[in-house]
């Protein structure tokens, strides 16, 4: 249910604030998945990206830009693939960005899993204000909790397996807040799964990253409605929705 809502918030967000910027352009785009620094030093000093989205080019220029995270700080240190999935990453102005890389023969071990954990966890404390990562609007309503420190203790202790019947189950996610210049993004750490020999097997590690809550989730839900209610705010989010019909 607060995945829906706070889904609703950013909508109503997004269409009440986005400007539309420009489409086309040159298309970055790295067969081999590697990041192609002439392509993001074409775009570097512009207020957008010219090109696909999907591609580790977009990912890396809008980690950057928002984020203050070149891709290269959260890639992995386990061996993964070098091949491209059509939406392995993704790197867009307003909403979330996020990059993948899969296990070499597809195969995720939870130990290289939870390393990468620490390596993302290290990265975004790095830049944000303080050096530290915190619980952010959607796990604490009081501002000041907030804004407390999420240690990495916390993070590893809450994504940790438990046991139904005896039978250990592992989610796989691990999320938390930082702030940068002020303001709140989210990030979300997950392993990726699919059948293998009729078992979900985990065969990738994902990183997304986004701008979160910044105030809590009774006032944002109150601004959410406010903007919702807006003539004009209806006609962009009815054009979107129509554009993803499409």
């Amino acid at each position: 249910m607060r995945k829906v809502l706070i889904s609703l918030l950013c909508i109503a967000g997004v269409a009440a604030f986005t400007a539309c910027g420009p489409k086309g352009g040159k298309k970055a785009k790295a067969e081999d998945g590697e990041v192609n620094l002439e392509k993001v030093a074409e775009n570097i000093m512009q207020e957008t990206f010219n090109g696909e989205k999907n591609t580790p080019e977009a990912a890396d220029f809008w980690f950057k830009k928002r984020f203050g995270i070149p891709v290269a700080d959260v890639t992995p240190d386990f061996e993964h693939g070098k091949q491209v999935g059509k939406y392995d990453f993704l790197g867009e102005e307003m909403s979330s960005s996020y990059v993948t890389f899969t296990a070499k023969d597809s195969t995720l071990k939870r130990d290289d899993f939870i390393e990468y954990v620490k390596k993302v966890y290290a990265a975004t404390a790095k830049v944000a204000d303080g050096g530290i990562n915190v619980y952010g609007f959607v796990a604490k309503s009081d501002p000041a909790e907030a804004a407390a420190e999420k240690t990495l203790e916390t993070v590893l202790d809450e994504g940790k397996p438990t046991s139904l019947f005896g039978i250990e189950l592992y989610m796989g996610a691990y999320t938390w807040n930082f702030r940068k210049d002020g303001t709140y993004y989210m990030v979300d750490v997950k392993q990726l799964e699919k059948k293998k020999a009729g078992e979900e097997v985990p065969f990738a590690a994902r990183t997304i990253i986004g701008q979160g809550l910044q105030k809590s989730l009774d006032e944002s839900m109150k601004e959410a409605e406010k903007a919702l209610s807006d003539p004009e705010v209806q006609k962009q989010i009815e054009k979107a929705l129509k554009e993803k019909s499409n």
